[in-house]
């Protein structure tokens, strides 16, 4: 019979995530060779191979990321037990990984996760910022709790809910002639500000551009979609952003904004989990809340 503890299994899982035993050890806040010699009983134990070695790092071999598919589970109810414990001591703390796209970050997540948060004071919440389709894959090797994706994305083999459904706007600025067209395509002659190279929207504009057959062309790229309804008010080409952004901004500068028609420029925000039922309390209870936020919000751009 193999014979592994919850602290073998951290170590496995925390070298897995890092992508290498040093940072893995760093992570377990253990000695590089102290970790490595472990794994080596680990495999002896096991009678197998865990773990692939290379120059770029370690990855987990058949046999590992099975290990790892029953550690994430074990760690996740260890997490369930010491939170439903928690209640009974004075030291109660939960922790939640929560990894989302830059539009759910900004645009719908600050002031409800600063609402839970001042609430539910023993909550440490993790937040990562990643590019969209990296985060089902965070949720499917449990790197995270809940995600916030954006569809069109895979999340096979994940539990989703829907949360907002928003859209995208093209903006320009009021001091110069407005927009002509309501379709992507009729905008590719011009500048555009922003998005920033490697970010998901940035692929995806470039996409329907090539299709198009025209290319996309950038007087400045940048992530923050404030600064970007900033650069375009101010004239320096014109954009395309969320309407949420869109329409927070328009209070601030002369800001103009032109529906699309294209059927992509719908934006619909889901959240991912592996299972909502095996969820950790603390973790439920922060999707339930974050669900539960801004419902006029919801419905009005389901409207448009």
């Amino acid at each position: 019979m193999v014979r592994f503890d919850i602290s073998d299994l951290r170590i496995f899982v925390n070298v897995v995530q890092a992508g290498s035993i040093t940072l893995g050890a760093e992570r377990s806040h253990r000695a590089a060779a102290s970790i490595s010699a472990r794994i080596k009983e680990m495999e002896l134990e096991m009678g197998a191979p865990l773990l692939m070695r290379a120059r770029s790092g370690v990855v987990p071999t058949e046999a590992g990321r099975k290990l790892l598919e029953h550690g994430f589970r074990l760690l996740n109810e260890v997490q369930r037990m010491n939170d439903d414990l928690a209640e009974y001591g004075n030291r109660a703390r939960s922790f939640i990984k929560l990894h989302c796209n830059t539009v759910s970050l900004y645009e719908y997540l600050q002031k409800p996760v600063s609402a839970y948060l001042l609430q539910n004071p023993g909550t440490a919440l993790t937040i990562e910022e990643l590019v969209n389709h990296q985060i089902p894959q965070a949720v499917l090797d449990g790197s995270a709790d809940i995600g916030v994706v954006a569809d069109p994305v895979d999340t096979k083999g994940l539990e989703t809910i829907p949360f907002v459904l928003d859209r995208y706007v093209m903006i320009s600025s009021k001091r110069v002639a407005p927009l002509v067209g309501r379709r992507f395509v009729d905008f590719l002659d011009s500048e555009f500000v922003g998005p920033g190279r490697g970010s998901w929207m940035h692929t995806m504009l470039q996409q329907h551009a090539a299709e198009a057959g025209k290319p996309l062309r950038y007087s400045v790229q940048l992530r923050s979609f404030s600064m970007t309804c900033q650069l375009v008010a101010d004239g320096v080409g014109i954009g395309i952003v969320p309407a949420s952004a869109a329409e927070r901004m328009q209070a601030q500068v002369p800001l103009r904004i032109t529906e699309l028609e294209d059927s992509w420029a719908q934006l619909p925000l889901k959240f991912c989990v592996r299972k909502r039922a095996e969820l950790s309390r603390q973790s439920a209870a922060l999707l339930d809340f974050l669900l539960s936020q801004d419902q006029g919000q919801k419905a009005r751009l389901r409207s448009v």
